[in-house]
């Protein structure tokens, strides 16, 4: 009796292994169809057959990336591998070939990212440019105060020379008008002076 039951159980066992190992034979994977998208509405329904009528296995978030296996053309139903790994159909008009708005969100937010950092990169790189221009510009003024400087003390060395000329020639004016007055004077002096009388040897 005891052995009766082991033998049934190991026979039922087996049968159960040989069913699950042909459901997991016949179960198509990833690798066997074409990638497509869910196209973004809110959901679709998964069905196990080619048609609305057939049994609804669960349903299909918008932009979930499924694999495509074979298409229905005249019910316009195909069947999908789902990111859950389940076989089943579903309609047609739902699965779009281009990447759907969920797939692409992370890449444009990678690229808003990206495009972030070059332009927080133009910034930094426009703030040293325009230090720099300070920089230059206040280097700019300061050689211009000193040229202003340097001009007018020019200026005034210049003043200072024409004076210094100018007072020279009054000085050597002055000396040669005294020397002029000194000589008119001696000439007069000398003029007036009692002269000296010849003798006149007068011979007998």
């Amino acid at each position: 009796m005891i052995i009766r039951k082991q033998i049934v159980l190991l026979f039922l066992f087996i049968t159960c292994s040989l069913l699950g190992a042909q459901t997991l034979a016949q179960e198509p994977n990833d690798s066997e169809g074409e990638i497509r998208f869910i196209s973004d509405d809110l959901f679709t329904y998964l069905h196990a057959g080619p048609g609305r009528n057939f049994r609804i296995l669960g349903s299909v978030v918008a932009g979930t990336r499924v694999t495509l296996l074979q298409e229905d053309t005249e019910k316009n139903f195909v069947e999908i591998i789902d990111d859950k790994q389940r076989t089943g159909w579903v309609d047609a008009d739902f699965i779009s070939v281009s990447s759907s708005v969920r797939e692409l969100v992370p890449g444009l937010q990678q690229q808003v990212q990206s495009a972030e950092q070059t332009i927080q990169q133009q910034r930094q790189s426009n703030d040293l440019l325009n230090q720099q221009i300070a920089d230059l510009t206040s280097q700019n003024s300061n050689l211009k105060k000193k040229l202003s400087e340097a001009e007018k003390e020019n200026l005034t060395i210049t003043q200072t020379l024409a004076d210094y000329d100018q007072t020279a020639q009054m000085e050597w004016f002055t000396r040669g008008g005294i020397v002029a007055v000194i000589s008119l004077l001696l000439g007069i002096v000398l003029t007036y002076l009692p002269k000296k009388r010849r003798r006149n040897d007068n011979w007998m």
